[in-house]
């Protein structure tokens, strides 16, 4: 099925057309999804299964595009559902692993993660493998963190060069919880990645790490949204990343103080790497403002890569590769808080590899 999609990745508020920040226009071709051979993972005490029918009586947005939600709810064949029961102490991390094939090239995940109040839960999303150019992924996590519960979600792609990858990830943010969400991006032609934080509750929290690398003519396209509600809020956004040959990148964070939120404290960080004089970045750091007292800030370092540093790595005996791994392995070392450590050299290894 042949469809076009408009406003992928849509800021919150529009801006200066010429920019080329306000959203993207795809013509996608949606496959028919088989049912998709995933284990289920193994539940520790305190965690069971959820409905979908949790989500309710909360309010979702969607910062990837509503209408790529919907075809994600609708044609699902994967997923976990969890709920972490009220006051348990937390368990280890819950992993689902995704592995796209010739057989089986269409992935199609849908992720509901319930945490009672006083509850603690971590989830690790895994993707990889591919179908050549057939690779198609959609992926749609939603959050319900209730009062004081922690739910740390973390995401790792490292699919094949030709497969389209989409993932949307919304949470609703009650009194006093905290909501993390770390993002690894190695591999896929085509990255498409949105987030919408909706800190609902007095005193809510809310993280994104995120770190990307794009090479050949690979597309990598991001839009993060922190929406604070609640008083005494607090957000921080920060991404990192780096970008070789003839590839685009575009970054969207948007902090957004609604009337009300008094308070509340927005951050929001870039640092993007250029290692090509071929590779595009576009960054678009937004702050809305309804409430006067409220503290937002942003930055973003966009450059090409230091000759000085390169040189000093070079002279102590290192390779041009070698240096650049080292650099661009710092930043990817930034967001691997989350990640447990049974898979972080594994993502170490993929990043040297594609640098090589």
């Amino acid at each position: 099925m042949l469809t076009t999609l408009k406003n992928i990745n849509a800021l919150p508020v529009r801006t200066w057309r010429r920019l080329g920040v306000n959203g993207e226009t795809l013509d996608i071709e949606f496959p028919e999804p088989r049912v998709f051979p995933a284990p289920k993972p193994a539940l520790p005490e305190g965690i069971t299964r959820a409905h979908e029918s949790v989500l309710v009586c909360a309010e979702f947005k969607s910062a990837l595009g509503e209408e790529l939600s919907a075809y994600t709810r609708v044609h699902a064949n994967a997923g976990v559902r969890l709920r972490a029961l009220k006051g348990r102490p937390p368990t280890e991390p819950i992993t689902a692993s995704y592995t796209l094939t010739a057989e089986h090239p269409a992935l199609v995940d849908n992720n509901v993660i319930f945490a009672e109040a006083h509850s603690e839960i971590t989830v690790v999303l895994i993707y990889g493998g591919g179908a050549g150019e057939r690779g198609f992924h959609s992926g749609l996590t939603r959050v319900i963190a209730e009062n004081c519960a922690v739910v740390r979600v973390v995401q790792l792609q490292c699919f094949d060069a030709g497969t389209r990858h989409f993932s949307d990830f919304s949470a609703v943010i009650a009194n006093g919880a905290r909501v993390e969400l770390t993002r690894i991006e190695l591999g896929a032609g085509e990255t498409y990645a949105g987030c919408h934080m909706k800190l609902e509750g007095d005193k809510s929290e809310a993280r994104t790490d995120t770190f990307y690398f794009g090479d050949g003519t690979q597309t990598l396209d991001f839009n993060y949204v922190a929406r604070h509600l609640g008083r005494a809020t607090k957000s921080e956004m920060n991404a990192a990343g780096a970008l070789f040959g003839s590839c685009g990148k575009t970054y969207r964070g948007t902090i957004d103080f609604v009337a009300g939120a008094g308070e509340s404290k927005g951050a929001e960080s870039e640092n993007t790497l250029l290692f090509s004089e071929n590779s595009r970045n576009r960054s678009a750091p937004v702050i809305l403002c309804g409430e006067e007292n409220v503290e937002g800030s942003h930055a973003a370092s966009v450059g090409r890569i230091d000759e000085g540093k390169l040189y000093y790595l070079r002279s102590r005996g290192l390779t041009e590769t070698d240096a650049k791994r080292l650099m661009v392995g710092a930043l990817l070392e930034s967001a691997m808080k989350n990640v447990p450590e049974s898979e972080r050299e594994r993502l170490r290894a993929v990043l040297g590899e594609r640098i090589g």
